[in-house]
């Protein structure tokens, strides 16, 4: 039964503990994500939100025992370039983003490694991000530094490099934590869009 709940998931994890110095963070979870669900991973402070992601991500590894699949692949351990690989994306409350470099920089600046020659890469690079930015619906020019936008502009460059990065679930962490209303709501309308082209979503 489990195995046919996981078939066709972007993400299946079934009975993950972790335990850290002998505390158990986390006892026997399952967990499955499918192409564009939207969901909410609640719980208070030290309750092993950040846990689950880090072990869906291969920063963390779960104490044996576990089953992970990530898109049909079981992975009893991934490592996070495997994770990114196969589609898992996070986006943190910090958005480990680059304030000096443009808005094109940040949701392409792979492309810009070992990239020759370098004139052509940054074309390049400057035209996947606009192609993703209008994916999303958003009028940002790429060639923006980053540290002239908002807090909710920041946050739609990181969904638009993980979009860059074939993502095909992305967790958010507290994404509306430092969010207007009216930002609010249009990141929920992303999330809509997201959600309608396949790729899954889950709030923390």
């Amino acid at each position: 039964m489990a195995e046919q709940a996981a078939r066709g998931a972007v993400l299946a994890m079934r009975g993950v503990s972790k335990t850290f110095g002998g505390v158990k963070a986390l006892d026997d979870v399952s967990f499955t994500v499918r192409p564009g669900e939207v969901h909410c991973l609640a719980g208070e402070n030290g309750s092993g939100k950040s846990t689950v992601i880090k072990i869906a991500n291969g920063v963390y590894t779960a104490d044996p025992g576990a089953s992970i699949e990530i898109a049909g692949q079981s992975v009893a351990a991934p490592t996070p370039g495997l994770a990114r690989r196969l589609g898992i994306a996070v986006i943190w409350q910090d958005l480990a983003l680059f304030p000096e470099m443009t808005v094109a920089e940040n949701i392409g600046f792979e492309a810009l490694l070992g990239a020759r020659p370098k004139p052509v890469a940054r074309r390049r690079m400057r035209e996947t991000a606009a192609r993703v930015l209008a994916r999303l619906g958003v009028a940002l020019d790429p060639d923006a530094p980053l540290r002239s936008l908002p807090i909710a502009k920041r946050q739609i460059v990181a969904i638009a490099r993980a979009l860059v990065g074939e993502a095909r679930l992305i967790f958010m962490d507290e994404p509306t934590a430092s969010l207007t209303q009216a930002e609010t709501d249009h990141l929920l309308e992303i999330v809509r869009s997201l959600s309608a082209s396949g790729v899954a979503v889950v709030f923390v």
